[in-house]
């Protein structure tokens, strides 16, 4: 084995603050290669994608199969290089901030961390409930102290294991991945099953085609289905052998993405009638259907009840539920909360927001502020979901899809960049033909979020057809201000987190910490020589 070395590196080659330089001693090594792909898989593959991408019908498995070839894969081929040359703490925000400059970079990495609280808070937590309120209580639906005090609980657990090391944290992906490995296979041999005893009702071979109307349709879940193989880059400087470990992990989470999604949905579609796969929470109430096939059964009036074995499996199937969903949580905040802590690091944030605690090397104080805005949306969507501004509520649920994407608009165009503006950094695995990849993946991604801000862009804009249940009959104005409205107030609390960043000048702060350390110590990211592996 070929021991370490370190390339010196000039701290101003990359513009990196004494800041930075300073808070990478708290960073521990607690991820090896097993750790890198775990928590990969548990960012990439989610229970939503199946219950979302079935929801859309039979199209929406036909361009998803056409998007992981002319999508999903050269995006991996670009976060490969990207993650394995720039292996700098805060990966996503370090590429965009390298490529475009400060003030980029903070937006990114403030789009990114905001999407996650209403996410946690008004989404995963809410499948979560249904999960528990469906296997555990009969279906009964909980008093609002108990949703309350389950939904609260759910939250901050996910904070404590963000606030804690690695090396405990590290727990969460392993069992993550362990439960979709047991609970993705049951789930669809079982629907099989129930597709024997029952009959097929879903749809015919014959549906599945390819029209412009059904992209348009369905591009903006498709590409969220993808989102997050950037995520595991955010800990880099927390890796031992980034460079070799990252490509690793990227090109295995594609592969496993393409059959854990693929087979299943393809399930979904053929066994079970489209209307009962309604998002996250008809997933769940679509798998105790199926579980009627080990015990119990189906009223006229649609009401499901499990016995016997039913009861046992569904209750297995239910934990497996929230353990995935929970993994799911806890590894997107680690990945967008390093983000904003190494924004707040380099001078595009306020510095005491991302302070890493020495003991655990973890942003605590970002991850609990976190927690509190999780919390209050949590309680606002509950609060709201029978009133009229309940769409205004969801509206900002679904710019969380938006704002992941708005992330990737930055990464593609700023790869073109970062190859021209630092073509000697060595780089371990390197993509042919960039700048076309470039500019294909950035025209993607640009579409996808079009058809987010701007339902139906292209074909019918703002068509009942394509704008969201609430919205129909409002002309889509309504919905254009909101979207637009929320991404404005992002971008306005990005540039005032900038302006606050740069209250103290970089530059008399190098000078400060230039007199205190040798001069060998202001060097950038070790570029680690990993040893010799097969696996290319």
């Amino acid at each position: 084995m070929e021991n370490d070395t370190v390339a010196k590196e000039p701290a101003s080659q990359f513009d990196l603050t004494p800041t930075y330089l300073t808070e990478r001693k708290n960073f521990r090594k607690d991820f090896g290669r097993k750790e890198v792909l775990f928590f990969s898989l548990c960012s990439v593959i989610g229970l939503d994608t199946i219950a979302i991408v079935a929801a859309a019908g039979p199209q929406a498995i036909s361009w998803m199969a056409v998007l992981a070839i002319v999508f999903l894969i050269p995006a991996a081929m670009v976060f490969a290089e990207l993650s394995s040359t720039f292996t700098f703490q805060g990966g996503p925000y370090m590429w965009i901030r390298l490529a475009f400059g400060h003030l980029a970079g903070s937006i990114s990495s403030v789009i990114s961390w905001i999407k996650s609280p209403i996410w946690l808070g008004g989404v995963l937590t809410i499948v979560v409930i249904t999960a528990a309120e469906t296997f555990f209580m009969a279906g009964s639906q909980m008093s609002q102290f108990s949703f309350y005090r389950f939904a609260l609980a759910f939250i901050w657990l996910s904070i404590l294991a963000n606030n804690y090391s690695f090396r405990v944290g590290k727990w969460v992906s392993v069992f993550g991945v362990l439960s979709r490995l047991i609970l993705i296979p049951l789930f669809t041999i079982t629907v099989i099953a129930f597709g024997f005893i029952n009959g097929m009702g879903g749809v015919a071979f014959s549906d599945f085609g390819l029209s412009f109307d059904g992209l348009i349709l369905t591009i903006p879940i498709i590409l969220f289905a993808f989102l997050g193989l950037e995520n595991v880059s955010a800990a880099s400087a927390e890796m031992q052998y980034a460079k070799r470990d990252l490509p690793y992990a990227v090109f295995r989470t594609t592969a496993f993405a393409m059959f854990f999604y693929g087979i299943p949905i393809l399930a979904v579609l053929l066994v079970l009638p489209v209307n009962q796969v309604d998002g996250l929470a008809g997933f769940v109430d679509a798998l105790k259907t199926v579980f009627t096939v080990y015990g119990g059964g189906i009223a006229e009036d649609g009401t499901v009840t499990l016995s016997g074995a039913g009861i046992y499996l569904g209750g297995f199937a239910g934990v497996l539920i929230i353990l995935t969903i929970f993994s799911t949580g806890v590894t997107w905040l680690m990945s967008t909360n390093r983000n904003l802590a190494m924004a707040c690091f380099d001078g595009s944030a306020p510095r005491w927001l991302g302070h890493t605690n020495p003991r655990y090397g973890t942003p605590v104080r970002l991850n609990n502020i976190t927690g509190i805005v999780a919390s209050a949306i949590l309680i606002l969507g509950y609060q709201l979901n029978e009133g009229y501004l309940a769409k205004y509520f969801g509206v900002a649920v679904s710019f969380a899809v938006a704002a992941s994407l708005l992330t990737y608009l930055g990464i593609f165009p700023a790869f073109w960049v970062l190859r021209n503006k630092y073509p000697d950094v060595a780089r371990p695995y390197k993509v042919r033909a960039h700048r076309t990849i470039s500019i294909w993946l950035t025209l993607v991604v640009a579409f996808g979020i079009s058809q987010l801000l701007a339902p139906g862009l292209g074909d019918r804009w703002f068509g009942n057809d394509y704008l969201p249940s609430g919205w129909i009959g409002d002309q889509g104005r309504p919905y254009y201000l909101t979207q637009f409205g929320v991404l404005g107030v992002m971008i306005v609390i990005a540039t005032l987190f900038r302006i606050l960043g740069l209250a103290r000048s970089k530059a008399d702060a190098r000078k400060e910490i230039a007199e205190q350390l040798p001069e060998d110590e202001l060097v950038a990211e070790p570029i680690e020589v990993a040893p010799e592996s097969d696996n290319k």
